[in-house]
């Protein structure tokens, strides 16, 4: 099995390294920072800079999660329409294994993106000596675990939708989006009033209620940690609530393995 886990994922590197829309993501992310970079020499008061340096390290953390939740998205849908990881599991390797490598993969690139993204922040800050903003080392670790959660979501995705249909639930259909649509709806609930079709609109609540329990969060502890992210200072960073959003990922993540591996073994290959 670890041989097996090796070899898939150095199948799954050569896989990601030679697939065009990864390359055009990685292309128009590294033509991004360029220019915002570029930007930033321009600015001569350590303020003015240190907000660059949040900006784009804010930047570059949600490319990386973006490219991180892409490279599993990718990788399950392209080998189910190519009809190839039928092959896969017939060499014999186990769903459970092809699919362990495949989150390891990924898990790899994001480690990478965000040690990437650490380093350049610290040089940064020596080059343009402004203050060293030491709760990097914080944001940096728990947005890496909730990339690897969103990630294994995006993956469960692929496994069970089409294509198309789950790019749109995944980009549109997040729990921000039905928690938006129920504060509007009970707004427009309580200024109805006794009109006939507020029991529609209160059905149609329940709907949107169940939606939003039903739908995985990825930051339980965003406003608790939202101070770090705003100063990336270190004393601004909370531990006590770093240990749970990581024991929450993973979970989430192993929530979401075991339910792929469901969806691959009952999927007819043919």
């Amino acid at each position: 099995m670890y041989q097996q886990i090796l070899a898939n994922i150095r199948t799954n590197l050569i896989f990601y390294r030679r697939n065009r829309l990864l390359i055009a993501v990685v292309v128009f992310l590294v033509m991004v920072l360029g220019l915002t970079t570029l930007s930033s020499f321009f600015f001569e008061s350590n303020t003015q800079r240190l907000e660059q340096l949040r900006q784009l390290f804010t930047t570059v953390n949600r490319f990386s999660l973006v490219l991180t939740a892409g490279l599993g998205f990718v990788l399950i849908s392209q080998h189910i329409r190519d009809r190839s990881i039928k092959m896969v599991f017939t060499k014999p390797c186990l769903p459970e294994t092809w699919l362990l490598s495949s989150y390891l993969s990924a898990a790899l690139v994001a480690f990478v993106l965000y040690v990437g993204s650490f380093l350049m922040v610290s040089a940064l800050s020596l080059i343009w000596k402004v203050p060293y903003p030491s709760g990097i080392f914080f944001i940096s670790v728990n947005q890496f675990f909730q990339t690897v959660s969103f990630m294994a979501y995006a993956t469960f995705l692929s496994a069970i939708l089409h294509p198309v249909l789950a790019a749109t639930v995944l980009l549109v259909f997040r729990e921000g989006f039905f928690y938006t649509l129920k504060i509007i709806l009970a707004s427009g609930i309580k200024a109805a009033g006794a009109k006939p079709f507020v029991p529609f609109l209160k059905f149609v609540k329940l709907f949107l209620d169940a939606a939003y329990l039903a739908l995985p969060t990825f930051n339980p502890y965003a406003e608790k940690t939202a101070p770090v992210y705003s100063s990336l200072r270190g004393s601004d960073a909370n531990w006590n609530y770093l240990f749970p959003a990581v024991a929450y990922a993973l979970t989430v993540s192993a929530l979401f393995y075991f339910l792929t591996v469901y969806a691959l073994k009952k999927k007819r290959y043919v």
